[in-house]
């Protein structure tokens, strides 16, 4: 028998709702996610768990709080208290702070979990924390190599998607209220829930948006806000319940559909046939009237044979054509458009078909949530009048790179880890030696 994990966005997902749900199943533990900030070696930070009434359901809420804000230290800043922060709008998901141990003038009411991207004087007047520093705190920590590589990967995208939205490098990145501390150990917790969890599948719906306008900033912006909408490309996404009556709504975070991105879970729109073993659900600080602000989790046990290997798993869609009345030149072309749509690898293979002919067999692999595109731009572009189609689950390798100084230059060397961190395999990229 085999374990899997089912993510529900009943209303959306953010980062806080994310670890709520797993302790509302009893998956993990208060103690266990007050030990994650020891192992950042976070002073004076501590995790609140209260039960809470969501729409007459009682659902778990996570609350980060911190006596004073000496944890900025970590990020090489000086006195706590010389950098102020406003965050007086409102969006979706509301950590909802009260903070009572802060000083009046920091209120961290993240209704919007946005990163900021700081420049110039802004950078030195409000909070903000690089990217790279993130990364290095949790890099440096000592939680365990699943939850610290998810974690990494988690913030990775997220610097990715801001960087995207604001036309600059990754390394330029900084967070405004995903770089606050509650923040990073949503994004934390939320890695170890999954590692803890060890399933050997994930599911989840389509992710809910919003609706409306958000203010940030950076000004007023439609939902999903500039970073969101980049980290949903490539996932399915569903409209806002029509009971959610509110006009301007941001229903899923950054952090929470970063989160979701990372774990390339199957998407479906139902429970996974099996055994259900645990279920929780994880609240969000908005009170959205009749509807639930919840973010569901449930643990079942499945009918599959269990794969008690320390690989990642997914599952992707192969496409095959076989196509006899084209050009050499013509298929290169249709192999490198297909690589830039999206498609995850592009083969081809000669055969004899049909009549004698030699054909090109042209296989593509692609995520589930590209095929419909892949498959349609196949039908339109190339010769075949058809195409056939099969789901593929796989084991796959964690994968990180690395810079390295080398007598040919920086050579980036493409790694390969297990779940729990072991390195496999690693080798230089060609393209960097051939340089």
């Amino acid at each position: 028998m085999g374990k899997a994990l089912y993510l529900e966005s009943v209303a959306g997902v953010a980062g806080d709702m994310f670890a709520a749900a797993f302790v509302d199943a009893g998956l993990v533990t208060r103690d266990e996610l007050t030990a994650l900030v020891d192992r950042l070696g976070l002073d004076g930070v501590t995790i609140e768990i209260e039960n809470v009434i969501r729409a007459t359901v009682k659902a778990t809420h996570i609350s980060v709080k911190w006596r004073d804000e000496g944890w900025k230290q970590k990020f090489g800043h000086g006195h706590p208290h010389e950098l102020h922060h406003d965050h007086s709008h409102e969006h979706g998901h509301d950590h909802g702070h009260s903070h009572e141990l802060h000083p009046p003038d920091h209120g961290h009411s993240h209704e919007h979990q946005d990163t900021t991207l700081l420049l110039g004087e802004e950078a030195t007047t409000h909070w903000h924390t690089h990217y790279a520093d993130v990364d290095a705190l949790i890099e440096h920590s000592s939680l365990d190599a699943a939850t610290n590589q998810l974690s990494r990967r988690i913030f990775r995208v997220l610097a990715e998607a801001e960087a995207g939205a604001h036309g600059t490098e990754v390394e330029k990145v900084a967070f405004h209220e995903v770089g606050t501390i509650d923040s990073i150990l949503d994004v934390v917790m939320a890695a170890f829930c999954i590692s803890k969890t060890g399933a050997n599948t994930i599911f989840a719906t389509p992710v809910k948006s919003g609706r409306g306008l958000v203010t940030m900033q950076h000004g007023t912006h439609p939902i999903p806000p500039p970073a969101s909408i980049r980290l949903l490309v490539g996932l399915p996404v569903a409209k806002t319940p029509a009971t959610i009556v509110r006009e301007n709504v941001e229903l899923s975070t950054p952090t929470g559909i970063a989160i979701i991105k990372c774990l390339a879970p199957n998407f479906v729109n139902e429970l996974p046939s099996g055994t259900l073993l645990n279920q929780g659900m994880g609240a969000g600080t908005m009170d959205l009237g009749g509807y639930p602000n919840v973010f569901r989790v449930s643990l079942i046990e499945t009918d599959a044979a269990a794969i008690d290997l320390p690989y990642e798993t997914d599952s992707v869609i192969e496409i095959v054509c076989n196509i006899d009345d084209d050009t050499g030149e013509h298929l290169a072309w249709i192999t490198q458009k297909l690589l830039e749509s999206g498609a995850l690898d592009v083969w081809q293979t000669t055969a004899t078909g049909k009549k004698g002919r030699v054909l090109v067999c042209l296989s593509v692999l692609a995520e589930e949530t590209q095929f419909q595109h892949l498959a349609d731009w196949i039908l339109r572009n190339s010769t075949t009048f058809g195409i056939r189609y099969r789901k593929w689950d796989r084991l796959i390798l964690a994968r990180k790179f690395d810079d390295r100084e080398t007598a040919r230059g920086i050579v980036k060397h493409k790694i390969g880890l297990t779940r729990d961190g072991e390195v496999l395999k690693e080798k230089a990229e060609f393209d960097d030696l051939m340089k």
